[in-house]
């Protein structure tokens, strides 16, 4: 009995680190996101070039023909699924588990977090661990992870789950969820979320909802401005 007990406390104590990890990560990742991705430093100044001495006029030459223009390149489409090509191994599977509803335990947790803090700028250990937080009912850490994933890659608001999660938070509570899931739809989408903000608050008002409804009427009203 006192090992089964002893096993039962390790596993907990190892969810509680996890959950601790990525709580920290949830916050470093929200402040390292603030900038704007395209913002570039300036280009350090050049010395400027030592005077030469002066030399005889060269006898004129005829001008180098000029290099014909270069054709304009194509715009570069990129691929909005970010889940769409090759994912390692460990990530294949766990993507298969969010989308059947399973809930990820602590080891996998924790190595889309270790993944996340090696490479900032993929969104989708972010976005795997926002879906099993919206599984779980922990709406408030979707949110952030929808937040901290649309900082890491724009392209996350492209996945058809993130806009819908944060209306449903949005049209759930009145406080700090409302607050942070309106600012990143804001941030993320803006007047872009108007249509699918309208057709929300019909199907709401259909079902007699009439607080949730209200809720996003707000957020409609906010986006309007």
């Amino acid at each position: 009995m006192a090992t089964s007990e002893s096993k039962t406390l390790m596993i907990a104590v190892g969810a509680l680190v996890t959950f601790a990890g990525i709580m920290v990560w949830m916050l470093t990742g929200a402040s390292e996101g603030d900038a704007p991705a395209d913002e570039l430093a300036a280009d350090p100044e050049l010395p400027a070039p030592a005077p030469s001495a002066t030399v005889p006029a060269a006898a004129p030459t005829r001008p180098a023909p000029k290099p014909a223009a270069a054709a304009p390149a194509e715009p570069v489409v990129a691929d909005s699924d970010l889940f769409a090509g090759t994912m390692p191994d460990f990530m294949v599977d766990l993507h298969a588990r969010v989308l059947d509803k399973k809930w990820l335990g602590a080891p996998e947790q924790r190595q889309l977090y270790e993944f996340g803090k090696q490479n900032p700028k993929d969104a989708r250990p972010q976005l795997l661990l926002a879906w099993d937080s919206m599984n779980r009912e922990w709406d408030g850490i979707a949110v952030r992870m929808y937040r901290i994933a649309y900082r890491a890659d724009r392209r996350a608001k492209d996945d058809p789950t993130m806009l819908r999660d944060l209306l449903t938070v949005a049209s759930r509570f009145d406080r700090t969820e409302y607050r942070e899931a309106t600012e990143i739809i804001k941030e993320a989408y803006g007047s872009d979320a108007l249509p699918r903000i309208e057709e929300v608050i019909g199907k709401y008002t259909a079902a007699g909802e009439v607080e949730r409804a209200a809720r996003l009427s707000r957020l409609r009203d906010a986006l309007r401005k």
